[in-house]
């Protein structure tokens, strides 16, 4: 009798801890499988931000370039872009970075990202906003407004590469992805 009580005993126990076992290896894959569709949203979202960013950057890339030659000393005078030429250049560059910014206030945070919603709301922001000194201040003279519109970009940049880091992801470079 003691032998089928210790036999019976010891039977409910491997019952109970197998199915206690099973139970944390149910949860873990959970949210492993959690973890990875948060990633694989994160990642379509970058791709969108940047699809947004690419849409209209060549009419700012070749505004800043012509001014970045303008100003330069050593570019010869035969290379440099007209006042006339810059002037529509900036044109363009100041609606197309007018156009970002709205395809920037068009984005939406998807809500598998809730728990980075804020972080990634705030990098949007400064986004935003170095579009912003792009199209207000871009004045021909003013060499200065590149430098507060990529401070702002690096804000961005940092903000989202902390979203990416807390989840296991490498930091991007949205900067490169515009090259």
């Amino acid at each position: 009798m003691k032998k089928l009580l210790s036999v019976l005993s010891l039977s409910m126990l491997l019952i109970v801890a197998a199915c206690g076992s099973n139970t944390n290896s149910e949860n873990e894959t959970s949210g492993e499988a959690e973890q990875a569709n948060t990633k694989s949203v994160l990642l379509d979202f970058q791709s969108e931000v940047v699809s947004v960013l690419k849409e209209h950057n060549d009419a700012i890339v070749a505004y800043e370039s012509a001014k970045a030659a303008f100003h330069d000393s050593e570019t010869p005078e035969a290379e440099k872009p007209s006042t006339e030429e810059l002037e529509e250049l900036k044109g363009s560059a100041v609606e197309a970075s007018k156009a970002t910014i709205e395809g920037i206030k068009g984005l939406s945070v998807p809500a598998e990202l809730d728990d980075s919603k804020e972080q990634i709301e705030s990098a949007l922001k400064n986004l935003t906003q170095a579009y912003s000194i792009r199209a207000e201040q871009a004045d021909i003279t003013d060499p200065s407004v590149q430098e507060k519109a990529l401070e702002q970009f690096t804000k961005f940049e940092d903000q989202m590469g902390n979203v990416f880091e807390d989840t296991d992801l490498i930091k991007p470079s949205f900067a490169k992805e515009l090259e």
